[in-house]
């Protein structure tokens, strides 16, 4: 690809040499004079010869044969990384798999080797199953969905559009439910499932509890890293994003365009509201008001929070001066 077909992509004007090619872009500390880079933060703009550059404005220092000039260059790089994603090449085995009864699969639909599929399941459109893939009986997956290897869907679970699982996920185990006796726990049947909506990404590792009773539910656009994990009967609203590590506790309520921090925790039947944001490492007790953002644990309103942290840096000051005016009332009730 040439830098003019680049800038074409993107929607960019080329300044320099348009006939040079393009190469996978790389990271500006690693960038030589035959790379690409992409200047996301003027802070970056430091003396450098490359071959390619995309940018918001002309660079002061940064040297280039062809400089692309676009209005947003976070959304051109990530148009350009679409261009260079490597897709997986199937084997040339085409056998060595399970498919159960009464299954409606696409056409277009791509099962990979070593796929395991129960009864009763719909696969739609144009989605990418990869090796190793478990799915029990009553699955629906919607169209263009990709679930990448090792991935583990339980009964009962509703998967939407364009929706991204990755490796080492677990959909639709049960619930955390016991209930406490004198010689020990009695499990509860989780017998409830998962819904998860339409353009939802799940990283790697994450673990969706199926509901008791009812769904777990992941609404349209949600975004979560890896290592999440989201319990029994929760859900979660439209494109909330959530960092890796981060665990919402049974029966809770996240709002829509939440972001939470890495390892944040939740406690169970809270309700988070809209467009809450919650800093990395907070423990969320109890309901949030929407658009704040908080922090610590128990987590409080940030301003709040960080108005007493102000103060308790000046206590040790404070406990000093307390200590003279004491002194100084003895001296003078000591000469009255």
């Amino acid at each position: 690809m040439r830098a003019h077909e680049l800038a074409s992509i993107v929607g960019g004007k080329i300044l320099g040499d348009g006939s040079v090619e393009v190469n996978e872009p790389v990271p500006i500390e690693m960038a030589d004079s035959k790379s690409t880079i992409f200047l996301l933060d003027e802070k970056f703009d430091k003396p450098l010869n490359v071959r390619v550059v995309v940018s918001k404005k002309k660079p002061r220092n940064i040297e280039a044969d062809a400089i692309i000039l676009v209005e947003n260059p976070r959304e051109a790089f990530i148009k350009t990384l679409s261009l260079f994603y490597k897709k997986f090449t199937e084997p040339i085995a085409d056998g060595f798999k399970v498919i159960g009864k009464n299954c409606e699969i696409s056409s277009s639909a791509r099962l990979f080797p070593f796929v395991y599929i129960g009864n009763n399941v719909k696969i739609g459109d144009g989605t990418f199953i990869y090796p190793f893939v478990f799915i029990e009986e009553n699955v629906e997956i919607g169209r263009h969905t990709i679930i990448h290897s090792n991935v583990v869907i339980g009964r009962d679970v509703k998967i939407g559009d364009y929706v991204i699982i990755h490796s080492g996920t677990v959909i639709g185990a049960d619930g955390f439910g016991f209930e406490k006796k004198e010689d020990g726990y009695l499990k509860i049947p989780q017998i409830g499932g998962v819904i998860i909506e339409d353009d939802v990404e799940i990283g790697a590792n994450c673990t969706i509890d199926r509901a008791t009773i009812g769904n777990t539910v992941i609404k349209k656009g949600v975004k979560l890293d890896d290592q999440v994990h989201i319990a029994h009967n929760v859900i979660v609203g439209e494109h909330t994003v959530m960092a890796a590590q981060t665990g919402i506790a049974g029966s809770t309520k996240i709002g829509k365009w939440v972001m939470m921090g890495g390892q944040v925790g939740v406690k169970d039947h809270t309700e988070v509201a809209d467009y809450t944001i919650v800093m990395a490492q907070s423990g969320i007790t109890k309901p949030t008001e929407s658009g704040k953002m908080y922090v610590g644990s128990p987590a409080r309103e940030a301003r709040k929070a960080w108005r007493e942290l102000a103060f308790l840096s000046k206590l040790e000051e404070l406990f000093k001066r307390v200590a003279i005016l004491e002194k100084r009332l003895e001296e003078k009730d000591d000469k009255e």
